[in-house]
Parts: C-alpha cells; sequence; structure tokens
C-alpha cells in the first residue's frame, strides 16, 4: 500500500478495503469452481486499484474478466500488461496490448 500511494495509485481517502486485494482474496471473490463468476468480478473491478501478491492465474482471470464486462457505466476496455517473467506470458497474450 505504501508503494501504491507514493506511485500515486492510491489517493488519501481512498477506501483500501476495496481499491487493495490480495490474490487469495480475489480468487476467493471471483471464482466459481475454476469459471470466472463475471457478476461478481464486475462488482470488484472497477474499485481495484491493487492486486497484491498474485499469481499468473489471477492476472490472466483479471485480463479476462476486464475484457468480457458489459458493464454499462465503464463502456468497452482496452486492456495492457506489463510482465517482468515468463509466467506472465498468459495475461500478457490475452491482454489488447502486452
Amino acid at each position: 500500500q505504501a508503494i501504491a500511494k507514493k506511485c500515486g495509485i492510491l489517493r488519501e481517502g481512498d477506501d483500501v478495503s476495496q481499491c487493495v486485494m490480495t490474490g487469495d482474496v480475489f480468487r476467493e471473490r471471483i471464482l466459481d469452481g475454476e469459471d470466472i463468476n463475471q457478476f461478481e468480478f464486475d462488482k470488484i473491478w472497477p474499485k481495484l486499484r491493487v492486486l497484491a501478491r498474485s499469481s499468473p492465474l489471477d492476472k490472466l482471470n483479471l485480463v479476462t474478466g476486464i475484457q468480457n464486462s458489459r458493464l454499462p457505466s465503464q463502456g468497452p476496455q482496452t486492456v495492457a500488461v506489463t510482465g517482468d517473467g515468463t509466467n506472465d506470458a498468459p495475461a500478457l497474450k490475452k491482454a489488447d496490448v502486452g
């Protein structure tokens, strides 16, 4: 959280209970077995700013869920991903810009 605040990703007054999530909590909330529960995912992603301690599958699920979202208030999304390892390849490949 400290790095996110220093970089301006989080601001004073942001509700970190909605803006920051760990990978294990993210998985617990958005997955129905191995599939993304899009309804639950759409409750989370518009407010999510930091996904900490996330796995490569978490990153892939994040990209997929945003691309599949049809929230009228958000409009269509272009998803960009950066990564520094080969295990980031699935999310990089799935993203619109990677």
